[in-house]
């Protein structure tokens, strides 16, 4: 089981594209706080990206990506003396279409690309936890990892697009590109020593995530998981809690009620439910989802 595959596939990502904006000189945005993960990407330009919390500023260049995954206030301009331009609450709206704003001033222009995107399991579990306030991804003059660029340029292409089928097209891209920016982070975090992404990294504990995630309806026990990793219980238990933060059962459990939201929210009977998540009866599914969740099945249903 590939974990970070099934950890992305419950996020029930949606990506839409909000604008796409030429600019001449002296330009700035200030982004409000948003509900949703913020991203943008400058095209024949840069430019400085302020983050609220944040003392220092980032240089951001032609072609960079950049994504804000907790929603935090940010501002974007050319020049850190530049007036506002536009003050902008950028949240997801899952049925308009991306909006052109063209400049007719003379010269070269800038372009900026925003977006957002909306995960319908918030918590996100566990991946969304371990995100810092800004991913910045370098553009092709900073050596574009493979299948970025391509991305990019199709998404700026069906951005200035008229033709039919455009907004479909830019929902599909932009997720790709979320796809792209997370797994060429985690590739950026080689030299992390505790946490889910060093989990996935340590062999025998990314093989035990893999068999809780490719079948967590399965009573696993402790010995279980340590005898398939070909490790002694006590010395799997220790790495496995050092790593991931929690013990073997706890994450087990934590990830049964994950998925457990998810069938809630898609109507599956507690029944199913139950048995699909490896309980003996509704009842145990119940008690065990109210003592987690802190709300019976049923009312997470409704209120979720």
């Amino acid at each position: 089981m590939d974990v970070l595959t099934d950890v992305l596939n419950t996020l029930e990502l949606k990506g839409w594209l909000s604008s796409r904006t030429e600019m001449t000189s002296f330009w700035r945005f200030d982004f409000a706080a948003s509900q949703d993960m913020i991203f943008h990407i400058l095209q024949f330009g840069g430019g400085y990206l302020y983050v609220k919390g944040e003392s220092e500023p980032l240089r951001v260049e032609d072609g960079d990506i950049m994504l804000l995954p907790h929603g935090h206030a940010h501002m974007l301009c050319d020049e850190p003396t530049s007036p506002l331009t536009q003050a902008v609450h950028l949240n997801y709206e899952a049925y308009r279409d991306h909006r052109l704003f063209l400049s007719e001033n003379e010269g070269p222009k800038m372009i900026m690309l925003c977006g957002a995107f909306h995960v319908e399991q918030p918590d996100g579990f566990p991946l969304l936890h371990c995100l810092p306030k800004v991913i910045h991804i370098l553009g092709e003059q900073g050596k574009m990892a493979h299948g970025f660029a391509e991305i990019v340029r199709f998404i700026a292409y069906e951005s200035a697009s008229q033709q039919s089928g455009t907004e479909v097209m830019l929902r599909r891209l932009t997720e790709m590109l979320f796809i792209h920016v997370i797994r060429s982070w985690i590739d950026q975090q080689a030299d992390a020593s505790q946490g889910w992404l060093a989990a996935l990294r340590d062999q025998p504990i990314s093989t035990a995530l893999g068999l809780i995630h490719q079948s967590p309806e399965r009573g696993w026990k402790v010995e279980e998981l340590a005898d398939a990793v070909a490790l002694s219980r006590s010395v799997f238990s220790s790495r496995f809690t050092h790593l991931v933060g929690e013990p073997p059962m706890k994450y087990l459990t934590r990830w049964r009620m994950h998925k457990a939201k998810q069938l809630l929210k898609n109507e599956i009977k507690v029944e199913k439910i139950a048995q699909l998540l490896g309980y003996d009866s509704d009842a145990a599914f119940r008690k065990a989802f109210k003592r987690e969740v802190g709300i019976p099945p049923a009312k997470y249903r409704q209120f979720g």
